[in-house]
C-alpha cells in the first residue's frame, strides 16, 4: 500500500503513460501491424532515470535488429522443416545468451534481446513466410518507435538524472567503508559492512555505463567513479590486514608498541567523517607518524608485525584520501585531480573479471533445450495456436537464467501471465466492445496502467510489475479495428501458459542449482587461482590479482549469505584468501633478491602452497593447513631473518610473516624460530 502512495512513483508512471499511449497513437495513425508492441516497448525500456532508460533502449535497438537478421537468413531456407527451424532458434537462443551471460553490464542485454526475439519475430510467421521481411522491417519499426518516444519522454518530462541516486549510493558505500575501518581499528572484526560493500563493488560497472548515457556533462564523473572503484578494491584486503595484524600485537604480553595506540585512535578520528573534504594537512601529518614509527627489520617476530601493521596503515590512509579525493570530483561532477597512490587500470580490471563460462554455456544449453521440447511437443501435436507458446518458453528460459535457481522466479512470471489474462480478458469482452474513439480508451486503461507504472517505480514490486504489464499489452494488441475473437484469445492464453510451465519443468529438471552449489564453483576457483598465483603461472601483478579475488568475493557474499547454516562452505572467507595471494604475490617478487638457499627454501614454500590449494580443489572442500607447510615457513622466518639487511630481504620477510599468519592464524610460531 505504501508503493501506491509514492508521490515519485507516481510521476514516473504518468509520464511513461502519457509515452506509452503517444508512441501506440503514431503507431495506430502510422498503420503499423503490431503497434501495441511500441507501447509494451516503452514500459519495458523506461526507467526511473535517464541514464539506464537511455542505455536500455540502445541495447533494446541494437538486439531486435541482431534477431531480424538472424530470422531473415533462418526462416526462409528453413520454414519447410519444422524440425531444423526449431533447432536452429534454439542455437541461436543458446549463443545469443551464452554471449549475454559473458556480459554482466548493461549491454548484455542486448544479446538476451537478440536470442528470443527471432522467437517473437519467427514463429509467428511460419504460416506466411513470404512476408517475413515486411514482418522483421514492422517489428523494428514498433520497437525503434517506442523506445525513441520513451527516451524523449525520459529526457524532456521531468527527467531524473542519476547522479542523485548515485551521490546517495557512494555516501553508503563511503559509510559503510568508514564504519568496517572504525570497527577495526577497535578491535572488531565486523563482516556485514565488509560483505556489503563487496557486492555493491559488483555493480560498480553498470552505474558507470549509466552515468555516461546520463549526460554528456557528467563523463568526468565516470572517470572518477572507475578509479574510486580501484580504491575500494585494494582497500578491502588491506583492512583485512590490518585487523589480523593488531590482533596479533595486542595479544602480546607488553600490548601494543608505544606511540602505535595514539597513532590507531587518530587515525580512526579522522575517518570519522568520510564525506568531508580531502585534507592535505591531516593526511601528511598522518604519513609521517607512520614513517617515524617503522622499526629496524630483523628477526624479531614483533618488530616484524609492527612494521607490517604500518606498511597496511601507510596504504589505509593513502587509499582513503584518495577516496575523499575522488567522491568530492564525483559530487562536483568533474574529472579527479590525478594524485593517485595506487592505480588498476580499466583493461586490468575488465581482465580479472571472473567469467564462469561453464556455468554460462549450461545456462544457454538449458535454455535452447527447454525451447527446443516445447517445439517438438507443439509439431507433434499439430496445434495451429501453439507458436505463441515458443515464444513465452523463449522467453522464460532465457530472462532468468543468470539466476542460481530461475525456477521460482519463472513461476512468478507464470502467475502473473495468468493474472494478466484475466485482466485482457475483462477487457476485450466487456469492456472494449463499447470502446469508439481513442480518447475513452486511454481514460479506460489509464485505470490499470497507472497504478501498474507505480509498482514498476519499486525495485521490489518491480519483479512483478514488469511481466504483468507486458504481457497485459501484449494480450490487448490494441489496433486501429476491434476483432477480438474468444477462441483465439483463449488459444493464445494456454499456449502462452504451457510454454512458460514447460520451460519451468526443464529449468527444474536440467538447470536449477542453489547458492551454495555456485559458491562452490566460485570458491574452488579462487583456489586455482592462488595454486596459479604460487606457480608463477599468468599474469599475477598485484593489482590486476586483487581485482580478481575481489570480483570474486563481490560474486560470492550474496551467495555465502544464502547458504544452509552449518555449510563448510560458508566457513571460507575469500578476502583472508585474497591476502594469502598478495603475500604471494610479494613472495615471488622478492625470492629473485635473496641468497641462493634462501630463495631455494622460498621457491619449496610457493610450491608446498599451490599443492595445498590444489588438494582443496580436488576435494571441493576447506582442508586445514599440513603442518610440514607450517614448520617450514617458521624455519624460513627464521634463515630469512639472518640475510643481511636488504630490499628484498625485508620484503620476503613481510611475505612470510603474511602467509604464516594468514594460513595458520591459531598457531604460535615455534621456540627459537
Amino acid at each position: 500500500m505504501r508503493v501506491l502512495l509514492d508521490r515519485q512513483g507516481w510521476m514516473f508512471s504518468i509520464k511513461t503513460y502519457l509515452a506509452s499511449i503517444t508512441a501506440l497513437y503514431i503507431g495506430l495513425a502510422g498503420n503499423l501491424s503490431r503497434p501495441y508492441w511500441a507501447m509494451a516497448t516503452v514500459y519495458i525500456v523506461s526507467q526511473p532515470l535517464l541514464g539506464p532508460t537511455r542505455a536500455k533502449g540502445v541495447y533494446r535497438i541494437v538486439g531486435t535488429l541482431l534477431a531480424g537478421a538472424a530470422t531473415l537468413v533462418m526462416l526462409p531456407h528453413l520454414v519447410g522443416t519444422p524440425l531444423l527451424l526449431s533447432a536452429a532458434m534454439s542455437l541461436w537462443l543458446s549463443g545469443c545468451l551464452f554471449l549475454a551471460l559473458l556480459n554482466r553490464g548493461p549491454r548484455g542485454y542486448a544479446f538476451l534481446l537478440a536470442g528470443y526475439t527471432t522467437a517473437f519475430i519467427g514463429f509467428p510467421a511460419v504460416t506466411s513466410p513470404e512476408v517475413i521481411f515486411d514482418t522483421v522491417v514492422a517489428r523494428s519499426e514498433e520497437i525503434i518507435l517506442g523506445t525513441v518516444v520513451a527516451v524523449l519522454f525520459a529526457a524532456l518530462v521531468f527527467p531524473a538524472s542519476v547522479r542523485p541516486m548515485l551521490t546517495g549510493r557512494i555516501g553508503n558505500w563511503m559509510g559503510d567503508a568508514a564504519q568496517w575501518c572504525r570497527q577495526i581499528l577497535d578491535g572488531g572484526r565486523a563482516v556485514a559492512p565488509r560483505n556489503r560493500l563487496a557486492a555493491d563493488l559488483v555493480q560498480f560497472d553498470a552505474l558507470i555505463e549509466f552515468l555516461r548515457r546520463d549526460d554528456p556533462r557528467h563523463a568526468g564523473s565516470a572517470v572518477s567513479m572507475e578509479r574510486l572503484r580501484e580504491r575500494m578494491l585494494l582497500l578491502l584486503p588491506v583492512l583485512s590486514s590490518i585487523a589480523d595484524r593488531l590482533g596479533a600485537l595486542r595479544s602480546h604480553d607488553d600490548g601494543l608498541p608505544a606511540g602505535l595506540q595514539p597513532l590507531v585512535d587518530d587515525i580512526r578520528h579522522w575517518l570519522e567523517a568520510p564525506d568531508a573534504l580531502p585534507d592535505a594537512n591531516a593526511y601528511s601529518q598522518l604519513r609521517s607518524r607512520i614513517s617515524a614509527l617503522k622499526p629496524r627489520m630483523d628477526e624479531d617476530l614483533q618488530r616484524l608485525q609492527l612494521a607490517t601493521l604500518l606498511l597496511r596503515l601507510e596504504e589505509l590512509v593513502d587509499l582513503w584520501q584518495d577516496c575523499r579525493t575522488l567522491h568530492h570530483a564525483i559530487e562536483q561532477g568533474t574529472a579527479p585531480l590525478d594524485t593517485a597512490h595506487y592505480r588498476i587500470t580499466a583493461r586490468a580490471v575488465a581482465e580479472a573479471r571472473h567469467v564462469d563460462y561453464g556455468m554460462a554455456l549450461f545456462s544457454a544449453l538449458s535454455a535452447g533445450i527447454a525451447l527446443m521440447s516445447y517445439c517438438v511437443l507443439w509439431i507433434g501435436l499439430g496445434w495451429e495456436g501453439g507458436g505463441n507458446g515458443a515464444m513465452m518458453a523463449a522467453v522464460a528460459a532465457a530472462f532468468f537464467a543468470a539466476q542460481d535457481d530461475p525456477a521460482p522466479s519463472m513461476m512468478s512470471f507464470l502467475f502473473w501471465a495468468v493474472v494478466a489474462s484475466f485482466v485482457a480478458g475483462i477487457y476485450l469482452f466487456g469492456i472494449f466492445p463499447a470502446v469508439h474513439d481513442f480518447g475513452l480508451l486511454v481514460l479506460l486503461l489509464a485505470v490499470v496502467f497507472l497504478p501498474l507504472g507505480v509498482l514498476l517505480h519499486n525495485p521490489k514490486t518491480m519483479l512483478f510489475a514488469l511481466p504483468l504489464t507486458v504481457n497485459l499489452v501484449a494480450l490487448l494488441s490494441v489496433q486501429n479495428t476491434y476483432s477480438a475473437n474468444i477462441q483465439n484469445f483463449v488459444n493464445s492464453a494456454v499456449a502462452m501458459f504451457i510454454g512458460i510451465g514447460f520451460a519451468v519443468v526443464m529449468t527444474r529438471l536440467f538447470r536449477s542449482v542453489g547458492a551454495e552449489w555456485t559458491a562452490r564453483r566460485l570458491v574452488r576457483q579462487g583456489w586455482n587461482t592462488l595454486a596459479e598465483a604460487a606457480e608463477g603461472r599468468g599474469q599475477q601483478d598485484r593489482e590486476r590479482f586483487a581485482a580478481r579475488m575481489l570480483d570474486l568475493l563481490g560474486l560470492l557474499a550474496p551467495r555465502l549469505a544464502a547458504t544452509p547454516e552449518g555449510s563448510d562452505i560458508a566457513s571460507v572467507d575469500m578476502l583472508t584468501e585474497a591476502r594469502v595471494g598478495l603475500n604471494i604475490l610479494q613472495l615471488r617478487r622478492a625470492r629473485l633478491g635473496l641468497p641462493e638457499r634462501s630463495r631455494e627454501a622460498v621457491e619449496r614454500i610457493l610450491a608446498d602452497v599451490s599443492a595445498h590449494y590444489r588438494r582443496q580443489v580436488a576435494a571441493r572442500h576447506p582442508l586445514p593447513g599440513e603442518d610440514a607447510l607450517r614448520e617450514r615457513l617458521d624455519a624460513s622466518l627464521a634463515r630469512v631473518g639472518g640475510v643481511a639487511a636488504c630490499k628484498a630481504r625485508d620484503e620476503a620477510l613481510m611475505g612470510l610473516v603474511g602467509l604464516r599468519f594468514a594460513l595458520f592464524p591459531d598457531a604460535d610460531i615455534e621456540p627459537g624460530w
